[in-house]
């Protein structure tokens, strides 16, 4: 669940990428929607799931009702059924939002379910990390933070070393402070996770934000 609130200040104010659902009929999603809403009533859901953004995006989404009914949370399981793990709803669907006062857009909300993720903060483009990872540049760092069984069973990219994400911050000794250091692991959560921990210990650091999987042959392939 989230609160009216939450969703103004820790969503649209922030800017950030997620899908904001309204569920309820058309009809009364044309008389006033919470700004960058998409209609999607919840009976015609099936349908525009075949329209939803890749379920590998994994975009937040946020769902809303009329007054919290039910339907927002019906559709939210439908979500996870469909593989879109973590829906919120707005407690207190529309209702709630006007309830606090603040600003509805009118007219005709959208219908097709966009999402344009956007890069964390942090995060290196695929691109060029595949760039550097097949010939490491003398001025970077690769580090490996999944756990040290992990790479020993499926190998490691050639020039990489391995601290595990939960040894980061016995090990700085063995992390350069000259160099830029990039971080990786299988899907980017320890990565992101050890990241924060360097940043914010002043090194240059960056991490790859995607699933990626090392072979013995000091190759890898990214999803």
């Amino acid at each position: 669940m989230v609160s009216a609130q939450a969703l103004k200040e820790g969503w649209l104010d922030k800017g950030l990428s997620f899908v904001l659902l309204d569920v309820r009929p058309e009809s009364q999603a044309a008389q006033g929607f919470i700004p960058g809403a998409t209609n999607v009533p919840e009976r015609e859901l099936d349908q525009a799931l075949a329209n939803f953004p890749k379920r590998e995006l994994k975009p937040p989404v946020v769902l809303y009702d009329a007054t919290g009914d039910g339907s927002a949370e019906r559709v939210a399981a439908r979500l996870i059924k469909a593989g879109y793990p973590g829906p919120r709803v707005l407690t207190g669907g529309y209702a709630a939002w006007k309830g606090a006062g603040y600003q509805a857009a009118t007219g005709k909300p959208a219908v097709q379910v966009v999402y344009v993720p956007k890069p964390k903060p942090g995060t290196i483009p695929v691109n060029e990390f595949q760039a550097f990872a097949r010939a490491i540049p003398v001025g970077v760092q690769l580090l490996d933070v999944r756990g040290a069984d992990e790479a020993a069973k499926t190998g490691m990219i050639k020039g990489a070393v391995n601290i595990p994400a939960d040894e980061i911050v016995d090990r700085l000794g063995e992390i350069s402070r000259e160099k830029k250091v990039v971080l990786h692991c299988n899907t980017g959560t320890r990565a992101e996770m050890a990241y924060t921990i360097l940043k914010e210990k002043g090194y240059q650091v960056q991490y790859l934000d995607a699933t990626i999987t090392p072979n013995q042959e000091g190759g890898f392939t990214i999803k």
